[in-house]
């Protein structure tokens, strides 16, 4: 997958070495068949550290905003919640500058 790096303003940030690899298994133990996400190969980008949610990237350039139940196991429909942007672009302008306008509030 092709992606642009994202320089993360707080709350969100990079995945440390091997926790995006943890939020990327979590997020596979959670979907169901016929879940938005299921079958895209996923790259996770990084978190929040305000609310619980994550960032994958998709091969296509879209993003995706995942809100993981940490259930461990298969959820029903819609969970997990997830959001799509069109690009990485997109995801920072419509939502990780202004969390962080109000972050630094």
């Amino acid at each position: 997958m092709a992606q642009s790096r994202i320089d993360f303003l707080e709350p969100w940030y990079e995945f440390v070495p091997g926790q995006g690899d943890i939020f990327l298994a979590e997020l596979k133990r959670e979907l169901c068949p016929g879940h938005p996400l299921e079958g895209l190969e996923l790259v996770p980008l990084g978190h929040s550290g305000a609310v619980d949610d994550a960032v994958f990237g998709a091969q296509d350039g879209r993003v995706f905003q995942v809100h993981l139940t940490q259930s461990h196991r298969a959820e029903e429909p819609p969970l997990p919640r997830c959001r799509a942007y069109s690009t990485i672009d997109d995801w920072v302008q419509r939502i990780m500058l202004p969390a962080h306008e109000e972050y630094r509030g």
